[in-house]
């Protein structure tokens, strides 16, 4: 049986977004941060809430209305 992929264009975003901040390029950025402390990082087609959690970068993708 062939598994496929069902990741979204989204779910791609916070993976790399995660893997990227969770790794030696992103060290910097996890240190500056308290545990449970957030910011939002905002791309041209998506905003993302970045929280640290037991030391690592979680990526959350947020819905923002226009109206």
């Amino acid at each position: 049986m062939q598994t496929r992929s069902l990741e979204t264009p989204i779910e791609k975003v916070v993976a790399r977004f995660e893997k990227y901040l969770n790794g030696p390029m992103g060290k910097s950025v996890l240190v500056n941060l308290d545990e449970g402390e957030s910011f939002i990082l905002q791309t041209s087609e998506h905003t993302l809430r970045v929280t640290k959690r037991r030391g690592r970068a979680v990526v959350t993708p947020l819905q923002v209305s226009l109206a």
